[in-house]
């Protein structure tokens, strides 16, 4: 019973590891190559659309600092920010979806937005199953 639990929490660490690498990528791809991103993601690029790619970045580096702590406190009483980031995750990877579904890609290309669909929809699952492993007995 020991080691069954603590392979769960082994489980549980390396989704979080997984999650704060995640967010570190976009992270990094938003705040440092937010033209290079903005263009080859949305296919064209301006302040505004640097403006809000670089706050996104912002809320995935304090995702990924949340996280970070998390492992060195955690994850008990942590409802509130699993729950953000899973229903964040989950609208992202649905709404990158319906862009592959009614195949309206926009300015970009349908294979960037396939790509990043499946990315965060895993990205999504993991951290649902996070999510109903430890918070689902409340």
């Amino acid at each position: 019973m020991i080691s069954y639990i603590k392979m769960n929490k082994k489980i549980d660490i390396l989704i979080i590891i997984i999650n704060i690498f995640f967010f570190l990528y976009y992270a990094i791809q938003l705040l440092v190559f937010t033209d290079e991103f903005a263009i080859a993601n949305l296919g064209f690029f301006n302040h505004a659309v640097a403006g809000l790619s670089e706050i996104i970045g912002i809320i995935f580096v304090t995702f990924s600092i949340g996280l970070t702590a998390i492992l060195f406190r955690g994850l008990e009483s942590q409802l509130p920010i699993f729950f953000s980031i899973f229903v964040f995750q989950l609208a992202c990877s649905i709404n990158f979806w319906r862009y592959v579904i009614t195949d309206s890609p926009g300015e970009t290309n349908i294979e960037v937005i396939t790509v990043n669909a499946y990315i965060f929809t895993v990205i999504s699952m993991l951290t649902g199953i996070l999510f109903l492993k430890n918070y689902s007995k409340l």
